[in-house]
């Protein structure tokens, strides 16, 4: 009986132990694109902003590969209705998956040519990779084009 009540606490304890192995925590980073992490921005810093790779660092100032991430890009476009003769104005996007850290150049030239006031631009779903080979989300850049 003492070497059953040994043997379930020796299980135990080393169940306990086993659940306990820490895994290294994921690292605190932030992202940014032509050195902006977001907010308000004006067409001309936008255009310049789209040019430069996409950047996700630590507090360290360790940088880290981009795997993929994806462009939404919310704007205003008027058309002309047929039948009332009327011209409306609508929201209109534009979404791309991208692999590489700068955009291809057909998005960037199509921003830069055409960001005005009350634009929108969102950047997520950005997987970057870490040092050990797994894989992590990085925040979300939100740019409002003021």
């Amino acid at each position: 009986m003492k070497h059953l009540i040994f043997l379930s606490i020796l299980c135990i304890s080393l169940g306990t132990h086993a659940q306990q192995k820490s895994t290294p925590a994921l690292p605190k980073v932030w992202t940014a694109i032509g050195g902006f992490k977001g907010g308000n921005i004006t067409p001309e810093l936008l255009s310049r902003a789209v040019d430069s790779a996409l950047v996700v660092r630590d507090d360290k100032g360790n940088t880290y590969p981009i795997v993929r991430y994806r462009v939404f890009y919310k704007f205003k476009s008027t058309y002309s209705d047929p039948e009332t003769g009327q011209t409306r104005t609508v929201d209109d996007m534009r979404v791309n998956d991208f692999t590489e850290p700068v955009m291809s150049r057909n998005w960037r030239e199509s921003i830069k040519d055409n960001a005005a006031k009350g634009d929108e631009m969102i950047i997520d779903e950005i997987i970057v990779q870490l040092k050990d080979g797994k894989k992590m989300m990085a925040p979300a850049l939100h740019f409002k084009v003021i």
